[in-house]
């Protein structure tokens, strides 16, 4: 009975795993301080109200609203610029990332659309359209965009990158990792790539899943997620000490990464270390109050530890969150057994 309450709990585990997904179109301006801006903002509106049909006003007064993220204006501003000068592919663009970061699909694709018509060489509208058509699945659109950015520049990292998502949407790993390799070999400060590639290598249980994921660590020491799947991946092995010190690493980075306190309570439990594993569900609890995975597993290790009464209390909790999971269902049936 042991032995399938561990491996239940390895099912849970697994179901902690994070995947690498392709990045929400969004702008990358950084907020300007207030000081800084509404005097540029001020001196916009008045140069406006003396010259108001030119387009180009408008456009600067609308990149200001975005390093804002006074995205409302910004559209405002913007599909007035469009009015007064439709030809121009870059107001397009810029429309196309305000509607995107206000989740308008529609709207965003639209524009994108347009902006491609217009210049048969801009290349972001088209990147911002593949990455898009990727989210909503239209994978026909998207290669389509996708293979004119590589006519244009056949070494494009972004398009490279999102090739290989394309294809691991087709279930073509191997095509996948050619062309996301083939992303980090142009442009080495690519991260999402090398997380993806740490994440492909991973679902192989190759060793060299480490190698990218420290890649992806020397970019952005920071990104907890990565010392998690670092974590997952030594786990994964039942390299329980490496996991360990990964999950705390993560755990340095955000206190309140659930998943990581989840994991550190399971391997508690397979080293017999069951008072600590209480401690760490308890603290996954206190984190999400709705995490069902980690109310059972404190159910289980109060189980092992003969507190019934409060191995009981936990199992109809996780009960409560979904009545049909089914372990806890055979755990409480084992504790009233018991009583």
């Amino acid at each position: 009975m042991k032995k399938y309450i561990c491996f239940v709990l390895c099912v849970a585990f697994a179901s902690c795993q994070q995947t690498t997904t392709v990045n929400d179109v969004t702008s990358d301006e950084k907020v300007d301080s207030a000081f800084v801006l509404n005097p540029k903002i001020d001196s916009l509106d008045i140069l406006i109200s003396n010259d108001s049909l030119n387009a180009s006003l408008y456009f600067e007064r609308a990149n200001l609203h975005m390093k804002a993220r006074s995205l409302e204006p910004g559209v405002s501003d913007l599909k007035r610029a469009v009015q007064l000068d439709s030809a121009n592919a870059n107001y397009w663009l810029k429309l196309g990332v305000l509607h995107y970061a206000m989740q308008q699909s529609r709207y965003a694709r639209d524009c994108w659309e347009k902006c491609s018509n217009l210049d048969s060489e801009n290349i972001d509208c088209r990147l911002n359209l593949a990455e898009m058509y990727l989210a909503v699945g239209e994978l026909k659109s998207g290669q389509k965009r996708l293979n004119e950015v590589l006519d244009f520049d056949s070494k494009n990292s972004s398009a490279l990158f999102l090739t290989g998502n394309y294809a691991l949407m087709d279930e073509d790993t191997i095509k996948a990792m050619k062309y996301i390799q083939a992303a980090i070999n142009e442009d080495q400060g690519l991260f999402k790539a090398y997380d993806q590639m740490g994440v492909l290598y991973s679902s192989k249980g190759d060793m060299l899943a480490l190698d990218y994921f420290n890649a992806a660590l020397r970019l952005k020491p920071y990104r907890y997620d990565i010392h998690y799947k670092v974590g997952m991946f030594y786990q994964s092995f039942r390299a329980f000490d490496e996991a360990i010190q990964a999950y705390e690493r993560a755990l340095e980075v955000n206190p309140e990464h659930k998943t990581s306190l989840h994991n550190i309570a399971v391997i508690a439990i397979f080293a017999g270390d069951y008072p600590k594993a209480v401690t760490y569900f308890t603290k996954a609890v206190a984190v999400d109050a709705s995490y069902l995975e980690a109310y059972f597993g404190r159910a289980y290790a109060y189980e092992l530890m003969g507190d019934l009464i409060k191995s009981e209390s936990d199992y109809r909790t996780s009960l409560m969150l979904d009545p049909a999971y089914l372990p806890s269902m055979d755990g409480l049936e084992r504790v009233e057994g018991l009583k």
